[in-house]
């Protein structure tokens, strides 16, 4: 009996840690995001256009180039999801593109983390991003830092476009 309840407090504190946050004031609260952003990584040029949340979604299109042409064509979408009845998430997909158009990368993403400024998100996935967090530094600057799988973070301020 002691080795049966051990295994089910076990299972609970397991299950209790694996469920994505929940948010309360809905996919409304990232309006900050919404909008054309343009910003610097070293010798790259980086582009986004989040369009409002509407309908449970957001997405942005995104733009990476040099003075060669572009790099990389990446779309994200961020839905708002069901967990429990009256407890929902947010969920981000990701597609990196060739300029071709052919898909060099598809993953999806869980909310970690959100507040009235800043959210984030994180994968388990073994290639690619490990965690993607967006900042509203202020009414013109947003900043973002991508996590890769190595630990290596890059961050890009982004300022209107």
């Amino acid at each position: 009996m002691r080795y049966w309840l051990y295994a089910m407090v076990l299972f609970m504190s397991a299950n209790t840690h694996a469920q994505p946050p929940t948010i309360t004031e809905g996919l409304e609260s990232l309006s900050w995001m919404a909008g054309s952003w343009k910003g610097s990584l070293g010798e790259q040029t980086v582009e986004e256009t989040w369009s409002p949340p509407e309908m449970s979604s957001m997405d942005t299109m995104i733009r990476l180039s040099t003075p060669e042409g572009v790099q990389m064509i990446e779309l994200i979408v961020i839905r708002e999801v069901r967990v429990f009845e009256g407890e929902n998430t947010l969920v981000l997909h990701l597609r990196q593109f060739s300029p071709a158009l052919e898909l060099r990368a598809s993953q999806d993403m869980q909310l970690q983390d959100i507040s009235t400024q800043s959210v984030s998100f994180v994968s388990d996935e073994s290639s690619g991003i490990k965690k993607l967090v967006y900042t509203h530094i202020a009414q013109d600057h947003l900043k973002v830092e991508v996590t890769v799988v190595t630990g290596d973070v890059f961050s890009v301020n982004l300022r209107p476009k």
